[in-house]
């Protein structure tokens, strides 16, 4: 976990950068396209903008939990970012950028866990010899999320 864990996809989407940008920078659209991420509701500042905070809802199988969100980057059409927990102490960074390309935008969408507390770094401090595989099975439950929240993106701008 010192090594802070981290997973990135990309893709190609038909569509012009601020499009992708004005989905990624919506709650309800994001809660629509993965599976974690169940709903959020913005809690402080203009929504979408930094410094704003959000409460994020998630589930995954029996477990759902809470989290409080800071955005810390919003550049429309190029970079939206949001920090998981304590911004001095992130449990997770997550950051979509975009670039467009002759086929539209390329959207590269990452995750950085830590350095900050989670139920990831507590399920490793019970069980310290399972460290590898507990990160390596939450990076790909990540990425798989990740995937559907692009071609979820993808779906919608093609309407």
């Amino acid at each position: 976990m010192s090594d802070t864990p981290s997973v990135m996809v990309e893709t190609v989407i038909k569509v012009d950068p601020a499009r992708v940008y004005e989905l990624v920078s919506d709650l309800d659209a994001m809660a629509s396209f993965g599976t974690e991420f169940q709903t959020g509701e913005w809690s402080s500042g203009r929504p979408g903008t930094v410094g704003s905070t959000f409460l994020g809802r998630q589930r995954l199988g029996d477990a759902e939990w809470e989290t409080t969100s800071t955005i810390t980057k919003a550049d429309p059409g190029r970079t939206f970012e949001w920090v998981v927990g304590d911004v001095d102490n992130v449990t997770a960074t997550w950051t979509v950028t975009m670039r467009s390309v002759p086929d539209g935008t390329e959207v590269r969408y990452a995750f950085v866990h830590g350095p900050g507390p989670s139920g990831l770094r507590e399920r490793i401090e019970r069980h310290p010899d399972d460290e590898a595989k507990f990160i390596e099975g939450r990076l790909e439950m990540l990425q798989q999320n990740m995937i559907k929240t692009l071609e979820g993106i993808r779906r919608r701008t093609a309407r």
